[in-house]
């Protein structure tokens, strides 16, 4: 996979149903494809968890 082409990584995963309806409702209220949606919500947890990460490792420095 050529990683310098944007969106070139694919992933498939299962849901529960509940879970899917629930998400796709979502979508459609902000008028935008489930993909679109998902991918967006990836990005703002891995955001989340990067901004965790480093400030676990300035909170172990300053413990020094």
């Amino acid at each position: 996979m050529n990683r310098d082409t944007p969106f070139a990584a694919r992933i498939a995963f299962r849901l529960p149903q509940s879970l899917y309806d629930k998400l796709e409702k979502w979508a459609e209220e902000e008028d935008r494809p489930l993909a679109n949606l998902v991918y967006t919500l990836v990005k703002q947890a891995l955001t989340e968890h990067e901004r965790e990460q480093h400030a676990l490792m300035l909170e172990k420095e300053m413990s020094r």
